[in-house]
């Protein structure tokens, strides 16, 4: 078993399953005899981990090993919700299994039929992390799906990728001196300031020890995430100067967008070294095991590319500034601060190929997307998305966190493990964009309505989001954990309201985008 594959096994815990979560709805009810023979034709027979179960040899080393008493019966149930027409039971349902550890003796997936569902049905497909990485199981997920009722296959849409391919430097002398005295002048202005506790406002919570004790096991972690939580409070005890010094510096005047600014390479060393611009607020804590899931009603996939068209972005850097704006709203909503998140953003280093390896397995990385959420300009989050995203794209964080993943589990697997918990916790948790099928599809005879699906999160991440298009839709996930993020129906339910403020400031766009 590969390194990634086999370390994606050892990060399971009780609080949090390195398990990836896929719910599929379809406007009429699925023949449950054919979707249990299309998961066996073309999952089962096709790939041989979905019947071998994860084993040590005799050198202590993980390996797939055919389970000699594989019944596909033990991975296929049935569910029925409390009220079928109710799509909070459904989340509720999906919930539920999230919390649970799958069973180590057997393959490592699982499939849940729900019979009746909004008049139709659906299936929550579970799988391990150690068996495919986000984008093979993509390509897994459209294999069970038809281009009609009667069969034929369909192909997975094309899906651009970056960030493994190394670009020129540019004068690096030249970018760290710029670097040093933005941070010189940013260190001077904190230090003629006044501190406040960051995360919530303090009057009228009275609980100041709480958040500064949250804040310094914070820092352990994080150490430029609390110093931006600090200067946050800072900033916020000194508005007034604060905007004068945001005109005055490039990106925005905050230590986010002075940090943010520097170059890519520069910037990839800062967030591996320093940390992230990830901020100690209401949703900061040990994770608990009571997990929340839930979807947004769809967006107009066509109005949120004539939007990334109108801003000169892609239709990713609109979804990702929609989810920041949603947490902003969020956040005002529970009268608490927050200046910045990091969410970990993974990238295929591998181009697709429609002919996936039978072994399946992980080659991917994670980078780390810092997004504002104190802006309630949504064109100026946008913006900020956009340049992030497009140094992101055009340096090697990418190739540097995957090579750094290698040469750390070449020392040891316990230093490895320490580090994911490390880096981990430095972002709020996983964010994914996963593309679906433009046209519309079937499952097992029933066309598929709806596909909504979760990333695992791992360490105190409190949660994860996933963006899925299919059919020209797009619809926001949130899987978190309830303890750290309460009413988090609300973040989802606020996306299309974030989308509308970014469609009402996008000229030619408000009257044709039907939101």
């Amino acid at each position: 078993m590969g390194i990634q594959d086999a370390l994606w096994l050892e990060m399971d815990r009780p609080t949090n399953a390195m398990v990836a979560d896929v719910a599929v709805w379809t406007a009429e009810p699925v023949d449950l005899g054919l979707l249990q023979e299309a998961i066996t034709e073309r999952l089962v027979e096709r790939y041989p981990v979905f019947r071998s179960r994860a084993v040590r040899d005799g050198n202590g080393e993980w390996c797939w090993e055919p389970d000699p008493d594989f019944d596909i019966a033990n991975h296929v149930s049935a569910a029925t919700l409390a009220s079928p027409d109710d799509p909070r039971c459904m989340h509720a349902l999906v919930a539920a299994h999230r919390a649970e550890l799958l069973d180590s003796g057997r393959p490592l997936w699982r499939l849940i039929c729900v019979e009746r569902y909004r008049g139709g049905s659906a299936m929550i497909l579970r799988s391990h992390h150690a068996v495919a990485d986000g984008m093979r199981m993509v390509q897994l997920a459209m294999s069970l799906f038809d281009a009609s009722p009667q069969g034929g296959a369909i192909l997975g849409p094309a899906v651009a990728q970056y960030g493994a391919v190394s670009q020129p430097a540019g004068p690096v002398p030249s970018r760290l001196r710029r670097a040093t005295a933005e941070l010189t002048t940013v260190a001077q202005t904190a230090g003629r300031s006044l501190a406040e506790v960051p995360g919530r406002r303090a009057a009228g919570t009275g609980r100041p020890a709480r958040h500064a004790a949250r804040l310094a096991r914070f820092a352990l972690r994080n150490p430029l995430g609390a110093l931006h939580s600090l200067l946050h409070g800072l900033r916020r005890a000194a508005s007034g100067f604060a905007a004068t010094l945001r005109r005055a510096l490039p990106g925005g005047g905050t230590l986010a967008g002075l940090l943010a600014a520097a170059p890519g390479d520069l910037d990839t060393v800062r967030k591996f070294v320093l940390g992230t611009l990830n901020d100690v607020s209401i949703w900061t804590g040990p994770a608990s095991g009571s997990k929340g899931v839930a979807w947004s009603s769809p967006l107009s996939l066509p109005a949120v590319k004539a939007v990334a068209k109108a801003h000169g972005c892609t239709v990713n850097d609109v979804l990702v500034a929609t989810v920041a704006s949603a947490l902003h709203d969020y956040l005002r909503s529970r009268d608490a601060h927050c200046a910045s998140v990091a969410f970990m953003v993974p990238v295929n280093l591998k181009p697709l190929d429609l002919s996936l390896p039978e072994t399946l397995g992980n080659e991917f990385a994670l980078v780390q997307l810092e997004l504002p959420t104190d802006e309630p300009d949504p064109v100026a989050v946008l913006a900020i998305a956009r340049r992030r995203m497009n140094r992101i794209k055009n340096g090697n964080e990418a190739a540097v966190a995957f090579r750094l993943q290698e040469v750390i589990a070449g020392f040891s697997r316990t230093l490895y493990e320490a580090s994911v918990e490390l880096f981990t916790n430095r972002t709020l948790g996983v964010l994914t964009n996963v593309p679906g099928p433009p046209i519309p599809v079937y499952l097992a005879g029933a066309l598929v309505e709806g596909i909504a699906g979760w990333a695992p999160v791992s360490g105190d991440q409190p949660m994860s989001f996933s963006i899925c298009s299919y059919n020209g839709n797009v619809v926001v996930g949130i899987a978190c954990d309830t303890e750290l993020v309460p009413g988090y129906e609300g973040i989802v339910d606020g996306f299309a309201a974030a989308f509308g403020r970014l469609v009402a400031r996008t000229p030619g766009v408000g009257a044709t985008a039907g939101v």
